[in-house]
């Protein structure tokens, strides 16, 4: 309906078919619009191209064919002189409008949760796939350290040891600062060295006062 008096106040109706069938079975009957209609300034039927034949239009309608996004117009709808608008014919508009209305809100509130729903479960995938990945590579690159330490230590990957045991004396190797720097190694070596050195010294000695003893 047109709402400006500049453009009349005009109230258009319309019906859409589909298909060729659809159109047959409208023609079978000319009374089902009749309700509607009689109330209309104009009357069209809306289908896309090659639905209705020459000469299948009633004279009262008028056609719009659809075309892309847009309705070209075939047959102009002719001015029809229609009935008073009764209060139950306004009423059932207004109702129509007011359902159109409500659809509209929900469907966009629908659309707008979809949205934010599927935004949300995509972040959530994004986190878990990244704290997966994560978790991946650390376990990665403690499966390598374990191998590099049975490596180091001369354990058979498929030997079980004890874990715990085993630890503890890597830590009080790390603590003391023996393996810091290789100086530190040396230096060890060196205070071996000395101290087989003494005892291989005395230990002649020791053995004569044993015998003489």
């Amino acid at each position: 309906m047109s709402l400006y008096p500049s453009r009349g106040l005009r109230l258009h109706g319309f019906e859409i078919k589909v298909s060729r069938s659809d159109w047959l079975h409208e023609l079978k009957q000319p009374d089902k619009s009749v309700a509607i209609q009689r109330y209309c300034d104009h009357w069209w039927v809306v289908t896309p191209a090659d639905i209705i034949k020459d000469g299948e239009l009633p004279p009262t309608w008028g056609h719009l064919i659809l075309k892309g996004n847009g309705l070209h117009c075939a047959t102009k709808a002719p001015a029809l002189d229609r009935a008073a608008w009764e209060p139950e014919f306004l009423a059932a508009l207004l109702r129509r409008a007011h359902d159109a209305r409500e659809k509209a809100i929900r469907d966009g509130v629908d659309a707008a949760m979809a949205s934010e729903r599927a935004a949300i479960e995509a972040e959530v995938a994004k986190r878990v796939s990244r704290e997966l990945s994560m978790r991946s590579s650390r376990h990665d690159e403690a499966v390598k350290q374990l191998a590099a330490i049975r490596e180091a230590a001369g354990i058979e990957p498929d030997r079980y040891f004890d874990g715990e045991g085993f630890g503890r004396a890597i830590g009080l190797v790390h603590r003391a600062g023996v393996t810091a720097t290789y100086g530190s190694l040396d230096t060890l070596a060196h205070q071996a060295r000395r101290l087989v050195e003494a005892v291989e010294a005395v230990r002649p000695e020791s053995g004569a006062a044993t015998r003489h003893g």
